[in-house]
């Protein structure tokens, strides 16, 4: 794989007397903070630097309209969907309505029966079985403009509360919440579906119990998860989100939570704080499981769940179902790859199948995407209709390009990085041709090919104790916000050996190759294959992240290797 090394930003004088180390300071300069002011603001960011939400478009109108149903004691039903930012958008919605003295219904669409976003089917239901007056949708709605004519026309009351890519034609007669709406005062567009629900939840508070403000921070569990689940930048208020919902999750009161932590076998308490880690790749797998392999409304009563007994029984439904999902998932990837060569240069990867299930199409299209480094569509066929999943690489708006293609397309909706999509059989070959000419113009061999993005070269007596704790005030890292990758040269193998299941990763004890002598451990998760490439004394160049360690009460500094080579180029 390439290495590629960023340029090495000068310092402004304004910044020389900042008390950061300099190779702090240029992390920071790479990430576009310029001064005193934005350096502050990013290393101490506070949930009072929060946006206010009334400049968000559409809230006002919103909390108007519900304090009507409150008034009137009309019926409510929020609408989410099936993923972990839709569940958390649900669980936090309902709570605070609770609060503010409205007890609405809820309602997840079957993934593989209905889809994402409304449907009328669904618009029925609610109307026979609630009476509903007035439809909230969260993480979903604004692609759903024939839906919610329909709904109207049943006589509901609509807010949209979104955060999807907009389409051609946005809905009209409903009340439409969403960043990404033209003429926004809001200065923040990236927040996830449960960020944009926080902004309206924040109102209400406001607006109906002020006195009680100080509480609705207790929801932010709920909202990190959703934020980091849905691989929203991490930057800004999603960031915010993110750094003071760890903290509630912490200590999280909520059953569902704690026993999900619990079966999943995640050392986190007030003594081990989570990490955005734990949420990307534990967490949030898990609440996404249900939807994915049969209905979301077992992670929807898990969260509300209050007995812990209850809560026990579906943490562990919850935990069979991601097991069943990394299974299936496997198999699948297996199956794609085994068609795909690997010496070829890929700049579009469309696949389908008949009997691969709706809810991990996502999934294996982000893995096909990240080993093969190009756009990806991963489809489930029948004779009708052929569906399922687009992923893309940082370098290529996904859906901007789709949009071009929308009189080949029935339905699609999304993110530039991630998408779902609907296409005719008949339309399907020429849809993957004209895909192609777009990203044939686009191309560029040297941003598109796959490669390791190295913020900064550091020397080994430059690692120390002041660095790490520098670093670590980066966190939370993410989509965005990425933690720090470091090229270290001209270290020597001192130990070597293969650890883990199946030996499966590499444990490094290397030295620097000078008359100091400094010591480093490093670990190289699953490059044990590598393992014959290496010998005790090898010269080699490491990128790496670096961590603090705690074992046994011992503190130490580790290299987490992403790559290793026995020489110091650089391509």
């Amino acid at each position: 794989m390439k290495w590629s090394l960023k340029k090495n930003p000068e310092i402004p004088d304004e910044l020389k007397s900042e008390p950061l180390n300099p190779i702090t300071l240029r992390l920071l300069l790479q990430r576009g903070f310029f001064s005193k002011e934005q350096i502050e603001k990013f290393l101490s960011a506070r949930y009072e630097d929060l946006y206010c939400p009334d400049n968000l478009s559409g809230i006002g109108e919103a909390v108007e309209r519900i304090g009507k149903a409150k008034d009137k004691k009309e019926t409510v039903t929020v609408y989410g969907d099936y993923d972990a930012d839709g569940i958390t958008s649900t669980v936090l919605l309902k709570e605070s309505l609770e609060e503010i003295g409205i007890f609405p219904s809820t309602y997840i669409p079957d993934r593989n029966k209905e889809g994402y976003g409304l449907n009328e089917a669904a618009i029925d239901y609610i109307k026979k079985e609630y009476e509903t007056k007035l439809l909230v949708t969260v993480d979903c709605g604004i692609s759903n403009s024939e839906e919610i004519k329909y709904a109207r026309k049943q006589g509901m009351d609509i807010v949209v509360v979104d955060h999807h890519s907009l389409p051609r034609h946005l809905p009209k007669g409903c009340i439409l919440i969403n960043p990404k709406l033209p003429d926004q005062k809001y200065p923040f567009e990236d927040l996830a579906g449960v960020g944009v629900t926080f902004k309206l939840c924040q109102a209400l508070w406001e607006k109906f119990i002020p006195k009680k403000i100080g509480q609705l921070k207790w929801l932010l569990d709920l909202v990190a998860i959703g934020t980091i689940a849905d691989c929203v930048p991490l930057i800004e208020e999603n960031r915010i989100f993110a750094k003071y919902g760890l903290v509630v999750l912490q200590k999280t009161k909520r059953t569902g939570i704690q026993e999900i932590i619990k079966t999943a076998r995640l050392n986190i308490s007030e003594a081990n704080p989570p990490s955005a880690e734990n949420i990307a790749f534990q967490i949030g797998p898990r609440f996404n499981a249900a939807g994915r392999m049969d209905h979301a409304d077992l992670t929807l009563m898990l969260l509300l769940e209050k007995d812990t007994a209850k809560a026990r029984v579906a943490a562990l439904e919850l935990e069979a179902k991601n097991s069943e999902r990394q299974k299936m998932t496997q198999v699948i990837f297996d199956e794609i790859k085994s068609t795909l060569k690997d010496d070829v240069c890929h700049k579009l990867i469309i696949r389908k199948g008949k009997n691969w299930p709706l809810g991990i199409l996502g999934i294996v299209a982000g893995k096909i995407s990240d080993e093969y480094h190009c756009p990806t569509f991963i489809l489930r066929e029948n004779k009708e209709i052929v569906e399922g999943s687009g992923r893309s690489i940082d370098v290529f708006n996904l859906i901007e390009a789709v949009s071009r293609l929308d009189s080949l397309v029935e339905k699609y909706g999304g993110h530039s990085q991630a998408m779902g999509i609907k296409v005719k059989p008949k339309n399907l070959a020429r849809f993957e041709k004209d895909l192609l000419k777009i990203i044939e113009k686009s191309y560029d061999e040297n941003t598109w090919g796959k490669r390791i993005q190295i913020d900064a070269e550091i020397r080994p007596q430059e690692v120390d104790w002041d660095i790490i704790s520098e670093i670590k005030r980066f966190e939370p890292f993410g989509e965005g916000n990425r933690e720090p990758v470091f090229l270290a040269r001209e270290l020597i193998i001192q130990d070597i050996r293969q650890v883990g299941n199946g030996q499966k990763h590499l444990k490094f004890v290397f030295s620097s190759n000078d008359s100091e002598k400094k010591y480093f451990e490093g670990i190289f998760f699953k490059g044990g294959k590598l393992f014959p490439d290496f010998r005790v004394g090898n010269k080699v160049s490491v990128v790496c992240s670096l961590r603090s360690n705690e074992w046994n009460g011992n503190h130490k500094i580790e290299m987490n290797i992403v790559d290793i080579r026995n020489d110091s180029r650089i391509n």
